[in-house]
């Protein structure tokens, strides 16, 4: 190898330095999105169980609320991740925006009242959880930009999900 050679090598880097600068342009969201895709499949499962009817659709129904109400405090510690890797550290403000969804996840985890307004609540806070992230990320105080093409379709399988198993019920 001659001089000339390690001067380019310097100048661009080594080969595998550049293929891999060519082949990460943008985030990989692979695993996040499939993640995101499988912690739908028990919601959509349960409700296609209470579209079919049957001794099982009351134990779905129970399970949807659960698991509905465990996917707020998910997104809530999505925020608490979020606000603890900020280079300032986590605020109050912050704080309570992670706290808020645990607090109105807490009476839908009760085995309290019945399913029907359950299911609107999950889908409400769900739904107000979205907007908010929405405005966090494009204000800049919120997740990476590539988290939201994670999140939308998530809770759009999630509301989806709800619909169903509220109109199956219905029905």
């Amino acid at each position: 190898m001659g001089y000339t050679d390690v001067l380019e090598l310097r100048r661009f880097g080594r080969k595998n330095d550049v293929k891999r600068a060519k082949t990460s342009a943008g985030p990989n969201t692979g695993a996040a999105q499939l993640l995101a895709y499988l912690a739908s499949a028990p919601l959509i499962s349960a409700a296609l169980v209470i579209v079919a009817g049957g001794e099982n659709a009351g134990f779905a129904a129970y399970f949807m609320s659960l698991y509905g109400a465990a996917m707020i405090v998910f997104f809530g510690g999505v925020r608490w991740g979020v606000a603890v890797m900020k280079e300032g550290g986590p605020t109050l403000r912050a704080l309570l925006g992670a706290a808020l969804p645990f607090a109105a996840a807490l009476p839908l985890l009760a085995p309290l009242g019945g399913l029907g307004w359950k299911f609107a609540a999950i889908m409400a806070v769900t739904a107000l959880l979205l907007l908010d992230d929405l405005k966090a990320t494009r204000s800049g105080s919120g997740a990476p930009a590539w988290y939201l093409g994670v999140r939308l379709p998530l809770t759009v399988l999630i509301e989806l999900a709800f619909l169903i198993a509220i109109v199956g019920a219905a029905g």
